[in-house]
């Protein structure tokens, strides 16, 4: 099996290699696009349902790591929030068996799949329900029904204590030396980091609208957190 597979991934790789994509057309670009999608899930879902078995067999332990998504994070080179989803994912499958197989046989991609059986996980019966939206649905859709299927299944203390404990703020600097930033935390947090923000995202848009300059609100966001960041370190050493 092992050896079967290995020679599979070396094929992959050699015809690959040989693809010209310059030359080309749009739509033929395409249709490797596709056929890039479909390897991927099939890649991607083995190694989901393999960590799975790793952690049931305790066989991240000897090799280093804290935990096992720190194991994942080491041994496949991705970041460690990632690590952290496909583990969460591997777990809940074991209780989902048809969502299992859906992923297994490329019907769900892996970003999906963290949807479908974040819902389903929490209320089993509405998992034909998300794999079903899941066909036609862009994942953002998918996102906002599991999380509405979550909600239903939680009162709102118990939510957002849930929430509060999932709370984090995590940076890491990506392969083109760019600064990245990704944090979750209750809605009313959130809203205390929005309202701090706003103002100084509008004063920054307003000033750039006048002197002609258009960028995204997105870019100003960052901006504005740039300023109050300089605004409590000039207030510390002052």
């Amino acid at each position: 099996m092992f050896d079967e597979l290995k020679s599979v991934v070396t094929l992959l790789r050699e015809v690959t290699s040989r693809i010209d994509v310059d030359v080309t057309d749009g739509k033929g670009a395409a249709e490797l696009v596709r056929i890039a999608e479909d390897a991927r899930r099939a890649v991607d879902s083995l190694r989901t349902v393999a960590v799975g078995q790793v952690e049931r067999t305790n066989g991240w332990k000897g090799e280093g790591a804290k935990s096992i998504s720190e194991w994942l994070s080491i041994e496949t080179d991705c970041p460690h929030y990632e690590a952290q989803t496909v583990v969460a994912l591997a777990t809940q499958l074991q209780h989902l068996p048809v969502t299992q197989e859906a992923l297994r046989n490329g019907t769900l991609s892996n970003a999906q799949a963290v949807e479908v059986a974040r819902g389903a996980i929490v209320a089993p019966n509405t998992e034909t329900q998300l794999l079903n939206l899941a066909k036609h649905a862009t994942v953002r859709d998918l996102r906002d029904a599991s999380s509405r299927v979550v909600a239903a299944a939680t009162d709102e203390a118990e939510r957002h204590r849930q929430v509060h404990k999932s709370r984090f703020l995590k940076s890491w600097t990506d392969i083109d030396g760019s600064f990245n930033l990704k944090g979750r935390m209750t809605v009313a947090n959130g809203a205390l980091v929005m309202a701090a923000l706003k103002p100084i995202q509008d004063e920054i848009f307003k000033a750039a609208r006048k002197s002609g300059e258009h960028e995204r609100p997105e870019a100003y966001a960052a901006d504005a957190l740039m300023a109050l960041c300089r605004k409590v370190n000039n207030r510390a050493s002052g």
